[in-house]
């Protein structure tokens, strides 16, 4: 039972020390998302990657802020676009990743970033224990333990501050008398004078990775706007399946109807009975047809599931028809942007521009790092050490007999091959990378006007959709009427019907699509804003990266 107690107690304390570690990791790394954050977005925003998805409860079922969602064979709930927003920020495992990498970044930059604001502790402790036995003779015993901490400070001359101590232990296990404790302090100073010295070589690193947080945090932000963006496309895109499907159900309605009245004209001897078949064989194709969009419609339904991080077998249903009515309502609202002023916009607000105009000014400071290397190895060092009194007075430290060493070292090599390709390569992935963002920035430009063009083209396709379901609707009216007084063919009315059908799918395919072009195109020029949960909201002036810019002019244009 002891054994047990003691166990069960050190796993606690185990479990607990994880537990800090942990706590202290996120710690660091969220004080360096809120640092970027107020450099990148003017703001610090509650970022935290605590995963705590709606999930699953007893009972099948899974409550939503107030709204029972069930899973199985129960009755469906009906979820709106906000409904699937809210879900996905909080479910959605791409967006939770996203999150995961942000943080993995932001703690790579606070630990990389200790020994520049502060002196780094480091050292180890480390301990042996020996026994002896020679034959059948005596057995000796002995030990040893040493504490080394250290403190490291970098300079951003390219030097290095290192102070050191040292606290060693030699015991036979037989007393104090045999346990002698010995010291050692020791401070030490390394500047280069020449290679590696000056323009900021040595803090090079560092400074790239602190600003690439920040820009990490500028495209997290705009990431969000998008994972919106694509979750209301997704939603429509599965609406428009589930809408096929009833156009199609209707079709079926109205082609039964057809072939009831051209099968009475048959019998009457009024038109031929190719013209019934012809009736029969069209609504066939239609009920292959509906089986096919309604698998269509379940399978999206499904991965839409997927995407919000639901589990498949919950029995959700999309607002439908009443999301489509009301997106015919709000028609076709512009975007209140000029083609030349979208292009604009997107080269002063797009992360990627950003990061492109980033990598091109570290393509041309490589140059300058591969130059530095031609220069001689010029070192510096001051190293001063004092030892503590011995056998045992280790804390009494011997000033009196410190030993300080000057220690000035030249170092150059003859063969400069080597850095000659480094610094000629470095030129050509300079000028490699300036003709990169060139074309980047090219299709940058030709992606904004290709989809400001697509965005035109939508809206004129509803418009011309619209008035293709009023003539349509009317066509199949008055095919039917002549029908009915042979005046028309059998082949008419189905035209007609065949015509509606596609007018209707036609209507809400340029709806949804204009609908989600705009929406992705109003993320991609920073021309919305998401709240914590997830829902959309339309800004009247684009969010640029201009804070960046003014951090580092480079990234303008």
């Amino acid at each position: 039972m002891g054994v047990l107690t003691l166990s069960i107690s050190s796993l606690a304390v185990a479990g607990c020390a994880q537990k800090w570690w942990v706590n202290w990791a996120d710690k660091s790394a969220y004080k360096a998302v809120g640092t970027a954050e107020k450099g990148a977005l003017g703001e610090k925003r509650d970022f935290s990657i605590a995963y705590n998805p709606f999930t699953e409860s007893k009972g099948g079922q899974i409550v939503l802020d107030g709204k029972t969602v069930y899973l199985g064979q129960a009755k469906p709930r009906q979820l709106s676009v906000d409904d699937c927003l809210l879900i996905a920020f909080r479910n959605s495992r791409n967006l939770q990743t996203h999150k995961e990498q942000l943080y993995v970044d932001a703690l790579g930059v606070a630990s990389s970033r200790r020994s520049w604001d502060y002196p780094l502790l480091a050292g180890s402790i480390d301990g042996v224990a020996t026994e002896t036995r020679v034959g059948e003779g005596d057995t000796t015993e002995a030990g040893a333990l040493g504490i080394g901490p250290t403190l490291t400070q970098r300079l951003m001359t390219g030097g290095v501050v290192a102070a050191a101590a040292s606290i060693n232990l030699a015991t036979d296990f037989l007393g104090t008398k045999g346990t002698p404790i010995t010291s050692l302090l020791d401070l030490n100073v390394t500047q280069p004078l020449l290679r590696g010295a000056w323009n900021g070589v040595a803090y090079e690193p560092q400074y790239r990775l602190e600003r690439n947080l920040l820009i990490n945090v500028f495209s997290y932000a705009r990431f969000r706007q998008t994972f919106a963006a694509s979750i209301v496309q997704q939603y429509y895109s599965v609406l428009q399946r589930r809408d096929q499907a009833e156009n199609e159900t209707s079709n079926i309605d109205r082609l039964g109807n057809t072939v009831a009245i051209t099968r009475v004209l048959v019998e009457g001897g009024q038109v031929s009975r190719i013209q019934l078949d012809q009736a029969e064989q069209n609504l066939l194709n239609a009920q292959v047809r509906y089986q096919q969009l309604r698998q269509s419609y379940q399978d999206s339904l499904d991965a839409f599931k997927l995407t919000l991080g639901l589990p498949v077998l919950t029995n959700v249903e999309l607002e439908y028809p009443g999301a489509l009515e009301a997106l015919a309502k709000s028609g076709t609202p512009p975007v209140g942007l000029k083609e030349d002023d979208a292009i604009a916009v997107a080269l002063a607000a797009r992360p990627d521009v950003a990061t492109h105009r980033a990598a091109y000014r570290d393509a041309q400071r490589d140059v300058t790092l591969a130059a530095d290397n031609f220069l001689p190895q010029l070192d510096v060092n001051v190293d001063l050490s004092a030892t503590g009194t011995e056998p045992r007075k280790f804390q009494k430290i011997q000033w009196q007999r410190r030993t300080l060493v000057n220690t000035m070292t030249l170092q150059y090599d003859i063969d400069q091959v080597p850095n000659r390709d480094v610094y000629r390569v470095a030129i050509i992935a300079m000028d490699q990378s300036q003709r990169s963002l060139a074309e980047f920035e090219d299709q940058v430009r030709v992606q904004v006007r290709a989809a400001y063009r697509s965005l035109l083209q939508s809206k004129r396709s509803y418009d011309l959709q619209v008035r293709s379901v009023e003539i349509a609707t009317r066509r199949r009216k008055l095919a039917a009427l002549q029908q009915r007084e042979g005046q028309a063919s059998a082949r008419d009315v189905l035209e007609a019907e065949d015509a509606l059908r596609n007018a209707q799918d036609g209507l809400t395919s340029a709806l949804v699509g204009y609908t989600t072009t705009r929406l992705n195109f109003l993320a991609s020029l920073g021309l919305l804003s998401v709240d914590a949960k997830g829902q959309i909201h339309e800004r009247k002036e684009p969010f640029r990266f201009d804070l960046l810019r003014k951090r580092y002019g480079y990234l303008g244009d």
